[in-house]
């Protein structure tokens, strides 16, 4: 029997994820998470693919520790690269992504993230505690494995380093 090509891309190689697995989402047992860590970074997307239901996305935690100094900022980027730069000022610009800088100031810097000249839909901003804000990214995969950084010294990320003097963290799944 004749071997079937074909040319150009696999029809199936296209590094997206169905657009119904964001409405799937099923819970990620612990035995999914562990065979998808354990798979190497090539086959990453078309495990997502095969697995219905199954939809990491990248988060991480903002803990906010206070009043931050004016002008101080902190960088979020996105799974599709988009960089947004947020900076602490004495009232909220959303549309200038300009987030009050007060003691309580994560529901403002909230605000920015989720507001369509911040990252608009492609992060989601909620309130996990009364200092901590979730950063969660739309798309799954490991592309949402970004840096969070920033000159902030009163706020920490999720996998930040030690005795950091500024923003130095990252999402993960």
């Amino acid at each position: 029997m004749a071997k079937r090509g074909y040319r150009g891309k696999h029809p199936h190689n296209d590094m997206k994820v169905s657009q119904n697995a964001a409405n799937n989402k099923a819970a990620n047992n612990s035995k999914l998470v562990n065979e998808y860590n354990k798979t190497g970074v090539k086959n990453k997307y078309d495990y997502i693919k095969s697995h219905e239901g199954f939809y990491p996305q990248s988060t991480t935690t903002l803990t906010v520790n206070g009043t931050q100094a004016a002008d101080k900022n902190i960088v979020i980027t996105s799974t599709d690269g988009t960089s947004v730069t947020y900076v602490a000022k004495n009232s909220e610009t959303a549309g200038s992504n300009q987030f009050k800088r007060t003691a309580d100031n994560s529901g403002s810097l909230i605000n920015c993230i989720n507001h369509a000249s911040g990252h608009g839909g492609k992060i989601l901003a909620s309130l996990s505690s009364h200092k901590n804000i979730l950063l969660t990214q739309l798309e799954p995969g490991p592309d949402g494995d970004t840096i969070v950084s920033g000159s902030s010294p009163n706020m920490t990320a999720s996998n930040q380093s030690a005795n950091q003097i500024s923003i130095n963290g990252s999402f993960s799944f």
